[in-house]
């Protein structure tokens, strides 16, 4: 295969998890037939770009989309403080999210009077954007969408880049709605240094089809006529992911990946965790174990550990478009947090690990049972942002 940022050939491989469902096509019935895919994580050596060695067809993936941002506090609480750093340094006219969801973010701008439009072909969250007051285009973005819409002063696409099979469309798309002048993209990707450094295989799945190194995201850019202004470090998002800020103007910040040279391990230190979490399991045996957190993460971390309903009873999550529904390949049922808390299992496992802090401190007066993480919560040391 040829990388498919800067078409160099690739054939390092990073990480392979066999066969695995796709993560967020829930069932309605845990017998009923499901789609899977490989998942074989490849690298690039001259970009240092990380990405999937086969792509599943978005239509696949996002139209039937069941994850929404409003849901998540944290996600809405970055949302804000985003918006309003946006807000305080500029006064955009126009502001257009790619991957805007449900409005999670596009509402503050709305609200402070800003002219917004999202992009999203997921129906289920772009819809409920639209009854907000966001307008919303229910397509994929491309160069070719682009064409057809307005300049904007501010582009945000947060974790929506490492889900295109196509990341040259997709920039040269950013590149052809950005104002020349004072215009600023901010996007979000997953970074390929923390995955490196805390093999954390789980977020590895068919909607990431890439993995940013900070070299990989600025050559993307410059190829595009943006540049690279200011990089921030986000440890507790995917994972660890990067906050990319891009202009037209040609001055660019400076690269500093790290991480990047414990990717010869990987494979071995992502088995290693697998091994953990089932041993952990196994040691609570007789007792009642829930999970709590239904996310994509769930669903590779429970396939590749080969662990079912014989092991888990269900898994608490807040979000009703999941609930009553089954993770594919385990027959474990998605329960609401109110089950979760009747029931009091003696464990709970948490697979949204990234959001752990949150959960065991909103439910300490309500939960008798013990919490672990289905990862061990180690997190990347946090970097500065640079300007």
């Amino acid at each position: 295969m040829n990388c498919r940022s800067c078409n160099v050939p690739v054939s390092r491989k990073l990480l392979s998890l066999g066969t695995i469902p796709f993560v967020n096509n829930l069932l309605a019935h845990p017998l009923e037939p499901y789609e899977s895919g490989p998942l074989d994580l490849m690298y690039c050596e001259a970009c240092s770009l990380g990405q999937l060695a086969e792509v599943v067809p978005g239509e696949k993936l996002f139209r039937e989309y069941v994850f929404y941002s409003s849901v998540m506090a944290p996600v809405v609480k970055r949302a804000h403080d985003l918006a309003s750093e946006v807000l305080y340094d500029s006064r955009p006219l126009t502001v257009i999210e790619i991957g805007s969801n449900d409005g999670y973010l596009l509402e503050f701008y709305r609200l402070a009077g800003v002219n917004v439009l999202g992009i999203d072909p997921a129906r289920g969250p772009a819809n409920r954007a639209a009854r907000k007051g966001i307008p919303t285009i229910q397509e994929f973005f491309s160069l070719e969408l682009a064409k057809t819409l307005p300049h904007a002063d501010v582009i945000h696409a947060n974790n929506v880049l490492a889900h295109s099979p196509d990341p040259n469309d997709i920039v040269a798309g950013f590149a052809q709605i950005l104002k020349p002048l004072g215009g600023t993209c901010i996007v979000e990707v997953p970074y390929l240094g923390d995955l490196a450094r805390n093999a954390q295989f789980d977020t590895v799945y068919h909607e990431h089809i890439f993995y940013f190194s900070e070299k990989s995201i600025s050559q993307l850019f410059n190829r595009h006529g943006l540049y690279v202004k200011r990089i921030d470090h986000l440890p507790d998002v995917l994972g660890g992911s990067i906050r990319v800020f891009a202009s037209k103007s040609h001055l660019q910040c400076g690269i500093e990946d790290y991480g990047l040279d414990e990717l010869s391990t990987l494979q071995a230190r992502a088995n290693n965790n697998a091994d953990r979490l089932n041993k952990e399991l196994s040691a609570y045996k007789g007792k009642t174990i829930w999970g709590f957190g239904a996310a994509a993460k769930a669903t590779v971390m429970l396939n590749y550990c080969g662990i079912d309903e014989s092991v888990i009873t269900a898994i608490a999550d807040d979000t009703p478009a999941k609930q009553g529904k089954f993770i594919p390949g385990t027959g474990i049922q998605v329960r609401s947090t109110e089950d979760w808390l009747k029931a009091q299992p003696d464990v709970t496992c948490i697979f949204a690990w990234n959001y752990a802090e949150t959960i065991m401190s909103r439910y300490v007066d309500k939960y008798t049972g013990k919490f672990i993480t289905s990862l061990p919560l180690e997190q990347s040391e946090a970097m500065v942002a640079r300007a």
